[in-house]
């Protein structure tokens, strides 16, 4: 009975991983890397390899579920969506946003990186971090994102 659970959710899982693969070939413009992915990743494979289980349906899906927290801190810009980190609620159309701030930064070494809001509701962001200047960022997301939604500058004091 277990193993028939584990293998439905092995399908999901396997399904899931799919989906992710597709929309990240289609980032064109990639966004920093979320680490903590990684120690999330870590700490769950210590987790599912401490109980022990030798079914294999069960390794199947605790090899999948891990796979997926390592691909869900893969983020950017694709040229109808944002794709943001995490495992659920990843995939956002341009149109759903409501605003997107961008804040440049200049890095000790001289290059610069962009800090992006993009806002979906008063209580609802995602946030990314590029490594490009702040007019290149601008000249992707313009075209990518309607008119009325405004993309705002903020530079730090």
């Amino acid at each position: 009975m277990i193993d028939m659970f584990f293998m439905i959710l092995d399908a999901g899982m396997i399904i899931a991983g799919g989906y992710f693969l597709y929309w990240q070939n289609k980032i064109d413009v990639r966004a920093g890397y979320a680490l903590f992915q990684v120690f999330f990743a870590g700490i769950l494979a210590a987790l599912l390899v401490e109980s022990g289980s030798a079914s294999v349906a069960y390794i199947i899906f605790s090899a999948a579920f891990v796979t997926l927290v390592i691909m869900a801190g893969t983020s950017g810009l694709t040229p109808t969506k944002v794709i943001a980190t995490g495992v659920f609620s990843r995939v956002i159309p341009y149109t759903k946003l409501s605003a997107i701030t961008l804040t440049p930064l200049d890095l000790p070494n001289g290059r610069q990186m962009v800090v992006a809001i993009f806002n979906l509701t008063p209580r609802r962001f995602v946030r990314m971090t590029f490594r490009s200047d702040l007019a290149s960022l601008i000249a992707v997301l313009r075209p990518r994102v309607p008119e009325n939604i405004q993309i705002a500058v903020e530079h730090v004091q």
